[in-house]
């Protein structure tokens, strides 16, 4: 199958109209069995040869899945995790789709010409998204150009195609001259749920990016993790505790109203060692459980792929003969017994609004954190099956909170 099913910027707005207002986990719940039954048996198209558990090779037992598309000009293998294993397979085949998706943009979808071009507003747009050693004349350069919708104006835009597709392979097909990143990917069971989670991501890395400026941040951020009471957020801090791991989480200032944290999860020391560095995680979400859980989950699936080593960005630079035991008794006490610590927020109830409702406030927030476009291209839909995947790019948001 090849991306004839990626729809042009220009039908963005039908097909949100056109796709249900879901406004209640249960209804999607209902369905999930059959969707993700689906999903399974479409693995083929997609290049999925394999989806496998990880679970048991981490004592902390939260369903990890590893899904391998041995043919991918990225990563051959993507990682899922959940609560539940039908999440962690979702969560893992949706990543997939999302980087297949974006190696497949359609050819007559694609146009060449400078930034010059389309204008001093574009050019100013993706100014700032310039790497150090982009050309200086990089407005003249004739690189492809892919249309998408932008949510503030309601009218479709350029993006360069080097910040749209994943194909990172070398020599790469594109110039020096931006950024090559997967953050602003999405995927879901509609294109509102899938723009939903790329805008959630980058307002989570540009919040990310923000915190590692900032020399103070661990030392007066981090939260009380025995104040929270959400069941979720429970359950999984109690299965780190129950592994005898350390966990620790900070509240990350954000320009936007969305709660957003930062997971760190370690060992407590030899002889149990599996790996010995800190594993990171990231969440952002409509409420402050929804993030706490995000972060956990995902610095449980970092900890995962680190012992696994089955990604080929994991290089042996990951893996070091020696550490810094002096450093690490530090930063785990740091962990266990933190000098300051913040309440946690009170437990917000999980919202039981619609997906429009949702993308207003993810648009919005795109656009106090600083945003001056977010524009949504399309990489694949099929609506009769719920698979919708997207890029979205909200310049001049960080792309790299790393950086």
């Amino acid at each position: 199958m090849k991306a004839t099913h990626a729809p042009a910027a220009s039908a963005v707005p039908e097909l949100l109209e056109m796709h249900p207002a879901w406004s209640m986990d249960e209804r999607d719940n209902a369905a999930s069995d059959s969707w993700l039954h689906r999903l399974i048996a479409r693995r083929g198209d997609f290049g999925i040869t394999r989806i496998g558990s990880v679970t048991r090779l981490d004592r902390i037992g939260i369903p990890m899945v590893q899904v391998a598309r041995p043919l991918s000009l990225s990563n051959a293998v993507s990682q899922g995790k959940g609560l539940t294993f039908a999440e962690a397979t979702a969560s893992g085949l949706m990543e997939t789709i999302e980087s297949w998706a974006g190696e497949n943009l359609p050819q007559n979808r694609l146009v060449s010409c400078t930034a010059e071009a389309w204008g001093e507003d574009t050019c100013r747009l993706y100014e700032p998204w310039t790497t150090g050693d982009a050309p200086g004349e990089w407005r003249g350069r004739p690189i492809a150009w892919i249309e998408g919708w932008d949510l503030f104006s309601g009218d479709t835009r350029p993006v360069p195609v080097a910040l749209v597709d994943t194909i990172y392979t070398l020599p790469s097909p594109h110039p020096v001259m931006f950024p090559r990143t997967t953050t602003g990917l999405g995927a879901g069971r509609n294109l509102a749920r899938a723009i939903i989670q790329a805008g959630l991501e980058i307002l989570e890395r540009e919040a990310i990016a923000q915190a590692r400026h900032d020399p103070h941040f661990f030392d007066m951020n981090q939260v009380d993790t025995s104040n929270l009471s959400d069941a979720r957020c429970t359950e999984l801090l109690a299965r780190i505790r129950q592994a005898d791991l350390l966990c620790a989480l900070w509240l990350t200032p954000a320009a936007h109203g969305l709660p957003v944290y930062w997971c760190h999860v370690m060992e407590r020391g030899p002889p149990r060692e599996l790996v010995p560095l800190p594993s990171e995680g990231f969440g952002c979400d409509f409420t402050h459980a929804g993030a706490v859980t995000k972060a956990v989950l995902e610095a449980c699936q970092a900890r995962g792929t680190a012992i696994s080593g089955a990604r080929e960005d994991i290089t042996r630079a990951h893996y070091p003969q020696d550490y810094d035991r002096a450093h690490l008794a530090a930063w785990r006490e740091q962990l266990a017994s933190p000098r300051r610590l913040r309440l946690a927020p009170r437990s917000d109830a999980r919202e039981e609004v619609s997906d429009q409702v949702k993308l207003k406030r993810v648009t919005d927030a795109l656009r106090e954190a600083g945003a001056k476009a977010a524009i949504v291209v399309p990489l694949f839909s099929d609506s009769e099956n719920d698979i919708h995947a997207v890029r979205l790019v909200a310049p001049p948001l960080r792309l790299d909170p790393g950086a």
